[in-house]
């Protein structure tokens, strides 16, 4: 099992590891429970493997070396008869951190007046402010709208910070635009 090239953990249905991948090694602090990697907030939902049907899908805040508390998108299945769990843990971090680098950098082309970078349209070109700002403000709404669809599901599996960190991006953006 230490030759599997993702992070796997083999546990007891009492979430005390008996083996793990050599990646976990490099991801994890040793521990004797994986219970003491599983941030406060996410162990309420880690106990679930046992009721939920199995393999499944999940997503839990770890404790990793490189920070207190790093999103993963969690892999189970649960062998009821032999009393264990499998667990593959895939980080989602950078995924996050990409979206974040992308807002960051659209507040600053907005701030530096590069509309023409973030606004695009396929319409006869208008190169006047006020179009591209009524653009911009239609698309944020657009987005706004978006995010109000995925708000439940993401409110289920807890990570419901994530949208409203996205519509404060969103609305400091729109503030922006109405300052110009």
């Amino acid at each position: 099992m230490y030759r599997i090239p993702v992070p796997y953990l083999k546990l007891t249905e009492d979430f005390k590891i008996i083996n793990v991948s050599q990646s976990v090694t490099h991801i994890f602090y040793p521990v004797t429970s994986f219970l003491d990697l599983v941030d406060l907030d996410s162990r309420a939902k880690l106990k679930q493997i046992k009721t939920t049907p199995s393999p499944g899908v999940m997503e839990l805040n770890l404790k990793t070396t490189d920070s207190p508390t790093t999103l993963f998108t969690v892999y189970f299945h649960y062998q009821q008869k032999e009393k264990l769990i499998h667990l593959v843990c895939m980080n989602e971090t950078s995924a996050f951190q990409h979206v974040q680098l992308e807002f960051q950098q659209w507040r600053k082309q907005l701030e530096n007046n590069e509309w023409n970078e973030v606004v695009t349209t396929n319409l006869e070109p208008d190169t006047s402010f006020e179009f591209y700002k009524k653009q911009a403000e239609r698309k944020i709404t657009t987005i706004n709208d978006l995010l109000g669809i995925i708000q439940d599901d993401l409110s289920e599996v807890g990570k419901l910070e994530y949208i409203k960190l996205i519509q404060s991006e969103l609305k400091d953006i729109k503030e922006l635009l109405r300052s110009k």
